[in-house]
């Protein structure tokens, strides 16, 4: 009759208090001669309380240690003999039939439950006849309700424990599926911050370390001239400086900057000219109005026209880049146009390049409510095109 939980507990402490409670009524109505005796007198009726008391007491005990040495079905059922010897030896302890028939049909399996409720009631009649033969209907349908009523309440008992027992089943998954779902979401938040860092390190320090290195590879050749070397040579110094500034302002956590519409050309341009220094005549037109931009709009326009700009240096073998801002009373197109080899994954030249920028690229417009087209053909060139919203200035 022991379970985990405190109300089980509870209740257990109950039905010992209860049974407790009518064996001493028992006695204490023997004790006083107004309960008859069978056989043996007082002294006899004391020793039957003592080894039903002591025998139940034994098993409580034990059973709540958990070194019951006995199963719960042998203990309840030795308990019931011991009872039903007690009961007709006085018929003041009939009423400890409640409580027994609470506990065999709680340790005891059917049939043997069945045939343990059956003899309690028989003996709780038999022992109330045998003193008693003038009783009057009552007490034996008494008896009978009252076990009746034991066996429904231990049913009930068991139902509503089956049903914690299955609530607390219950909530144990939905807390374990909360954790995963937390633990993968925390993934996921991993994984994403991940990405977008990488995005701002290949668009930002990447992208200018990468120019570097084209700078410095053309300025140490041989067949540059030396005005184009001073060129070059500064315009390293200049994107170096521009990186530091760009990644200190990076692990400050500080905001990409915004651009006015002539800024964002302006930007734009500069990367147009950084290309046509590496070897890549540039040139950057815009068509339409041109309006303030949101910040994510801006940016992406930005990013978009430099990775693109620095495909075409490092992997088109271009020898012309056409940039075209256009803008549109909703929107923004972005076209950047080479007349290199392509990009196209499957050529061996390609398939070793990660596609990080590509992807990076594509992920920022999307965010931005943009997308990104890219077209290419064997020996025509690449078109990178994005499309975004004009959306409010940020």
């Amino acid at each position: 009759m022991t379970l985990e939980r405190h109300a089980d507990r509870y209740a257990e402490g109950g039905g010992h208090v209860l049974f407790l409670a009518l064996l001493l009524v028992g006695l204490a109505q023997t004790m006083a001669g107004t309960a008859p005796i069978a056989v043996g007198g007082k002294a006899a009726v004391f020793v039957g309380v003592a080894v039903v008391a002591g025998w139940y007491a034994y098993g409580a005990i034990a059973k709540a240690r958990g070194d019951l040495r006995v199963s719960p079905a042998v203990w309840v059922s030795i308990l019931t003999a011991l009872w039903v010897m007690l009961a007709f030896l006085c018929p003041a302890f009939v009423w400890i039939a409640f409580v027994l028939a609470m506990l065999c049909w709680h340790f005891l399996r059917a049939p043997a439950s069945v045939i343990a409720e059956l003899v309690i009631a028989g003996t709780s009649i038999g022992a109330t006849l045998l003193h008693n033969p003038s009783v009057a209907v009552g007490g034996i349908i008494g008896p009978t309700i009252g076990i009746a009523t034991a066996v429904a309440v231990t049913g009930i008992y068991h139902r509503i424990s089956q049903m914690v027992d299955e609530r607390d089943a219950l909530v144990d998954d939905l807390i374990t599926t909360r954790e995963l779902l937390a633990q993968k979401e925390r993934q996921a938040g991993v994984l994403a911050e991940r990405e977008r860092l990488g995005g701002e390190i290949h668009d930002g320090t990447g992208q200018s370390l990468a120019s570097i290195i084209l700078l410095l590879r053309s300025a140490t050749s041989p067949d540059t001239s030396e005005d184009q070397r001073e060129v070059q040579v500064q315009t390293a110094l200049d994107t170096a400086q521009a990186a530091l500034t760009e990644s200190r302002r990076f692990l400050l956590g500080l905001d990409a900057p915004t651009f006015a519409p002539a800024q964002l050309t302006e930007a734009v341009e500069a990367h147009a000219v950084r290309a046509t220094e590496l070897g890549v005549p540039a040139e950057v037109q815009v068509h339409g109005t041109a309006v303030a931009l949101g910040t994510d709009t801006a940016n992406a326009l930005l990013r978009a026209a430099q990775e693109a700009l620095t495909n075409a240096v490092k992997h088109s073998r271009a020898t012309q880049v056409r940039v075209t801002i256009t803008y549109l009373p909703d929107e923004v197109h972005l076209d950047v146009v080479d007349n290199g080899i392509g990009l196209d994954p499957s050529r061996p030249s390609n398939s070793g390049r990660s596609g990080f920028g590509l992807r990076a690229m594509k992920n920022r417009v999307s965010e931005a409510g943009g997308s990104v087209s890219i077209e290419f053909s064997d020996g025509g060139g690449t078109t990178v095109h994005a499309q975004l919203p004009i959306g409010s200035a940020a």
